[in-house]
């Protein structure tokens, strides 16, 4: 739900913008199918042959499914705007795209003859968090544990929640 240990200052205007631009990529993804999946997102092989560059800002903005979007951006809403105020919207926005840069990057290089299509804004949201834990390192995060029909608000530790989130990206 949000970091139970601080409020930020500012609404977190970039915070929002990129996940309504998530949310429309996302919808224009679903709208253009496979064709879409394919011309959008980043193909490995396709960049170290000089094509399709585009996909490298593209792919980060795409998601394969709507539990891939819908936990990508609940996790990015509860980190993000902390990291927003504290670098201010520019330094974030660039601290974001240069993450999702550093991680298509390096899935680049582990198989550069991947023929598969690589997508989502993990590799940005991964920079976020890892941002929040580095400055709010003790920080406790307000969170719904759900127990089969029954729900309950506890505080679990950031770096706990962050590392569930690296786990469903396995």
């Amino acid at each position: 739900l949000g970091d139970a240990s601080r409020r930020p200052l500012r609404f977190p205007a970039i915070t929002a913008l990129i996940i309504a631009g998530n949310a429309a990529v996302f919808l224009l993804e679903l709208m253009g199918g496979d064709a879409s999946v394919a011309r959008w997102s980043l193909v490995p092989a396709q960049v170290v042959a000089g094509r399709n560059w585009l996909s490298i800002l593209t792919s980060m903005f795409m998601h394969e499914g709507w539990m891939h979007i819908l936990g990508n951006m609940l996790f990015f809403w509860v980190f993000g705007p902390e990291i927003e105020d504290v670098m201010g919207p520019i330094r974030y926005l660039s601290f974001y795209l240069l993450g999702g840069l550093a991680a298509t990057i390096a899935q680049v290089a582990v198989d550069p003859a991947s023929t598969i299509p690589n997508l989502g804004a993990s590799g940005a949201i991964a920079a976020v968090m890892g941002g929040f834990l580095i400055t709010y390192p003790r920080d406790q995060i307000r969170t719904v544990l759900l127990f089969g029909w029954f729900a309950r608000v506890t505080f679990v530790p950031a770096v706990v929640l962050v590392g569930m989130w690296f786990l469903t990206q396995v």
